[in-house]
């Protein structure tokens, strides 16, 4: 069951101070005073958000923002689709008149809150890859935390929980870095939604305990969220047996007695209680319960999980018929749901937010080096000073020199060398990169290859096996490049394959060569072992693009069309080439959204075509 603590994802809403009766509210209290009740009543908040949008003289750009928010999410609560999505881009509109800031960030991705909560995971998409710019262009580094959690909750509902799991990983990752707790209970409070979507409930309790511990001590979202994060909870042990707690819980959000307006959150009380009725022998009064719920009030996915609930009582029942006929529905609506997913908007999206930690990277990376070079440099300075001083010992002197120099040279070969494959680092094929766009050639490849199902070999062998895999595979890409081309190793099980002077054909009749030579079984110490690659490539660089930087704008494209190849198929490769751009269409965008640049004709796919055999031990 998935239900989002909502509030806190898109933006948390601060506790307004109640003004005196007897005083009237100003513009600023009543938007408070709306963000606190747009949850648990919705139809108040609309009533204070009008109230501003209304006020004579107008409020103020942020005020008026902060309105249109509070209004379109209290609508997107009420199950007003059209009204929510009308209030998100008048939102949206106001957003340029604030100028660069944070709080211009967080309205732009509440504007994509309100739109997903509404069921418009498009616009959202857009919206939140709007946030990411912004913060990315003003140095926000502490507002991807949210924008983690967002991607989180999309590859969820998607189903892709193990890509949600990394995004709240990260998020917690990036909070321990920057000592940034705010999002603590929205991350934890999805990653046990997400282990509760994995069947994983176990390993969901901690989670959901430690968000409701959060959501009592602080009062964060009111008793709406209480309830929320209650009912997630209950449902980890219903599942793991724990039937005495998770009975408790039920019984106190009833004692709550808060009104359940979100009919998503009435779905899982009510399928919580007919698990209860269902293992105390009353099937039948559990179906009575479920059906008692509104399915056409539901979202996708709820409604989904309610007809999935409803054919497994059916079943228990011995009501064979009806249970067929809900699970047909169940079918065709898991297929409508299936062709308006947009996995592609949302993998050019992470693959944004994976390109600009990459760059993070990289200036941590330089820092060090710089670090170190001044250190060196301090030490060569020293002993230049004792050999000045030394005159008996000159000729000694001169050959420390001479080691000292081989050093540095054997030092400055190691920073640039993977030290498992030989092949160069990412310091290293990240400066060929920009020495490549900044010499002014308009042909050239980037290709991104990615072992399929390496997690696999490691965890079936052991990392030793792992590693003769990656040593293998990284020899026979070196083999199969013209001599003035480069491959590196980018990171993992990942490699990043630079091809100079090349067109379309060049690049496709190298993809052949790769082909032919992932063939042959590796052998390895425990026998030989086929291992199948993905990859994606694109021309380097894009049309437009120029500076230093510009290779970023080709890799992010790369890293896309290698997304792509291994959602549809592993062992598949995705390549795109692009002749032209429109002359205002900046090159980065191309680079963030394929599917656009696909729909103004300016991307031409390349066919998808088998790249080698599918992981298996070799006969």
């Amino acid at each position: 069951m998935v239900v989002r603590l909502v509030a806190m994802v898109f933006g948390l809403a601060s506790a307004a101070a109640a003004a005196a009766q007897s005083l009237p509210l100003t513009i600023d209290e009543r938007i408070a005073a709306c963000e606190a009740a747009e949850d648990a009543e919705p139809e108040r908040a609309i009533a204070l958000a009008q109230s501003v949008v209304d006020e004579l003289p107008p409020p103020t750009s942020t005020q008026m923002s902060g309105a249109l928010g509070c209004r379109g999410w209290a609508h997107a609560m009420l199950g007003r689709r059209e009204e929510a999505r009308r209030d998100a881009y008048a939102l949206v509109a106001q957003l340029p008149s604030l100028g660069p800031s944070a709080e211009r960030v967080r309205l732009t991705r509440r504007a994509g809150g309100i739109l997903h909560r509404g069921s418009d995971r498009v616009g959202a998409i857009e919206l939140y890859a709007r946030a990411v710019a912004d913060a990315e262009a003003q140095g926000l580094e502490a507002e991807r935390i949210p924008l983690l959690v967002n991607l989180g909750v999309l590859h969820s509902e998607f189903e892709e929980h193990e890509r949600a799991r990394v995004n709240y990983e990260q998020a917690l990752a990036l909070m321990e870095r920057l000592n940034d707790h705010r999002y603590e209970a929205p991350v934890q409070f999805n990653m046990g939604l997400t282990l509760n979507g994995q069947k994983k409930f176990a390993e969901a309790i901690p989670h959901l305990q430690r968000t409701l511990e959060l959501v009592r001590s602080s009062g964060m979202g009111g008793p709406m969220q209480e309830v929320a994060v209650s009912l997630a909870l209950a449902n980890a042990q219903q599942q793991t047996g724990d039937t005495k707690a998770a009975a408790e819980l039920v019984a106190r959000v009833r004692a709550m007695d808060v009104p359940l307006s979100d009919a998503n959150m009435r779905l899982q009380l009510a399928q919580i209680e007919a698990d209860q009725l269902t293992d105390a022998g009353s099937p039948e009064r559990a179906l009575k319960l479920l059906d008692a719920i509104d399915s056409s009030e539901l979202g996708e996915i709820q409604h989904f999980t309610w007809l999935r609930h409803r054919v497994s009582l059916l079943q228990k029942l011995g009501r064979f018929e009806q249970a067929i006929s809900s699970l047909n529905e169940a079918i065709e609506m898991r297929e409508t749901y299936l062709r308006h997913q947009n996995h592609e908007r949302l993998a050019a999206l992470e693959a944004h937010l994976r390109d600009r930690e990459q760059r993070l990277e990289m200036e941590r990376l330089e820092s060090v080096a710089t670090t170190q070079g001044l250190q060196l440099s301090a030490s060569l300075r020293q002993k230049w000073i004792i050999a000045a001083g030394a005159g008996l010992l000159l000729l000694m002197g001169g050959a420390v020199v001479v080691v000292q120099r081989r050093m540095n040279r054997r030092l400055e070969q190691v920073s640039r060398t993977d030290p498992l494959t030989g092949l160069a680092n990412r310091r290293d094929m990240a400066e060929r990169l920009s020495r490549q766009v900044a010499s002014g050639a308009t042909s050239a490849a980037v290709f991104l290859f990615d072992i399929d199902l390496f997690k696999h070999i490691n965890d079936e062998h052991g990392h030793g096996v792992g590693d003769e895999v990656l040593i293998a595979i990284a020899t026979r890409l070196r083999d199969c490049l013209p001599v003035d081309s480069s491959v590196a190793r980018w990171g993992g099980e990942e490699f990043l394959v630079l091809q100079n002077a090349a067109d379309k054909d060049a690049a496709q009749a190298l993809i052949e060569r790769v082909r032919q030579a992932m063939q042959a079984p590796i052998d390895t110490s425990i026998g030989a072992l086929h291992s199948s690659l993905s990859a994606g490539f694109c021309n380097l660089p894009l049309p437009g693009a120029s500076g230093p930087r510009a290779w970023h704008y080709s890799l992010q494209l790369a890293d896309s069309a290698l997304y792509l190849a291994k959602r549809a198929q592993r062992g598949i490769w995705v390549g795109y080439w692009i002749s032209s751009a429109p002359s205002d269409w900046p090159p980065d965008r191309l680079g963030r959204e394929p599917n656009l640049a696909r729909a103004l004709g300016v991307l031409v796919p390349i066919s998808e075509k088998p790249l080698t055999p599918p992981l298996a031990m070799a006969s």
